[in-house]
């Protein structure tokens, strides 16, 4: 059946066998993005399913009168229940395409695709969360804002680096190609939002930060290659992609930044260290390498020094040799 904006509500999927329960994902270590709240599907006796759950969609679609529909216009199915939730967010979470779909459809504005739960997610950031690419990009045609952040900072890019989902991130930055005008965007008038790669979450980390950081080659290629600034420091200590690449001992993030990138060697941290000086920590190899492409051998800073002023000196005699 479909109402009357023309929205095909029909789905086969069992929309009422399931509720949400909020749980954590553990993806990250410390020195990367703080973990967000996500969902996880619960079987539910669909007796004590409340009142504004996805069910509705599924209730809504086999009601034979369209007078009980015309009941129901697009505000019924997006507004928010006590977790800040509307159907669109409830429809991706439990996985449900094809009434994500109508879904979005039925929006008369895009603002209604921005709509933030109480931990600050919109469909955007929960189709990320639950590695729906197609999604993705269904909400980045339809006019999803993809810079709103959670109240931790972090926009859906920031979520797609940290779990190294490339097909999520492809979907969030490639620009839109003609059939994609042709097949979702004839006759409309949406502003497609361009997403910002300098954007920072609340630990100051830009998306090339976290994906250098979880030695996510083939994302910091993609991003490299679409301008992310190379020689941006993360907030926190002042750490470039490269500076997290080697005190992370990410090696393949490192050789594809030293053989295939230009940026500067000499950039420091917060701390006065530069790349070679941080690879003296980690790996006297790398440390040669750097000196190869030009980097300046300096000494570790006397605070940092955890050796003896003798074995420094032999250190850098040695790479400046090499």
């Amino acid at each position: 059946m479909r109402i009357d904006s023309g929205v095909n509500l029909d789905s086969s999927e069992n929309l009422s066998q399931f509720t949400l329960k909020k749980v954590t994902l553990n993806l990250l270590t410390s020195n990367k993005v703080q973990v967000e709240p996500t969902t996880e599907l619960t079987p539910v006796n669909t007796d004590k399913l409340v009142k504004n759950d996805v069910s509705t969609l599924r209730h809504e679609s086999h009601q034979s009168s369209e007078k009980s529909l015309s009941n129901k216009s697009w505000q019924f199915y997006y507004t928010q229940n006590d977790d800040g939730d509307t159907l669109l967010h409830m429809a991706i979470i439990q996985g449900y395409m094809e009434a994500t779909f109508n879904l979005i459809k039925m929006a008369p504005h895009s603002y209604l695709l921005n709509i933030q739960n109480d931990d600050g997610q919109t469909p955007l950031h929960l189709a990320v969360l639950s590695q729906q690419p197609k999604i993705v990009r269904r909400l980045i045609l339809a006019g999803a804002n993809p810079s709103l952040r959670t109240f931790h900072g972090n926009t859906p890019l920031h979520l797609a680096c940290t779990t190294g989902d490339l097909a999520s991130v492809k979907a969030l930055i490639d620009p839109i190609n003609s059939i994609e005008k042709n097949c979702f965007l004839i006759g409309e008038k949406i502003q497609i939002l361009s997403q910002d790669l300098e954007q920072r979450n609340y630990n100051g980390q830009t998306c090339l930060h976290i994906a250098a950081s979880s030695d996510q080659v083939e994302l910091v290629r993609l991003l490299v290659h679409r301008g992310a600034d190379l020689n941006a420091r993360e907030g926190l200590a002042g750490r470039t992609a490269l500076h997290l690449a080697l005190q992370c001992r990410c090696r393949s993030v490192v050789a594809f930044l030293l053989q295939e990138c230009r940026f500067s060697l000499d950039t420091k941290t917060y701390r006065g260290e530069t790349a070679y000086q941080l690879a003296l920590h980690v790996d006297r190899q790398l440390a040669r390498e750097l000196v190869r492409l030009g980097a300046i051998p300096e000494p570790l800073p006397e605070s940092d020094s955890n050796s003896s002023d003798e074995d420094e000196s032999s250190a850098i005699i040695y790479m400046s040799q090499a």
